[in-house]
């Protein structure tokens, strides 16, 4: 399965570990990176689901 990532990110890796530590979860940036791109996919599936249903 081929999933295009959007190419516009408003949270950096980066932010992402901070916002993480902050809630006790132990994370690097390669994890973050990972993390975000599930939320991203989950995110755009969730609009694109929304808006087909209507």
């Amino acid at each position: 399965m081929k999933t295009i990532l959007p190419n516009k990110r408003n949270i950096t890796p980066e932010q992402a570990v901070k916002v993480l530590v902050k809630n006790g979860i132990v994370a690097d940036e390669k994890e973050a990176k990972i993390i975000l791109d599930f939320l991203y996919i989950l995110a755009k599936l969730t609009v694109n689901q929304y808006f087909n249903d209507t």
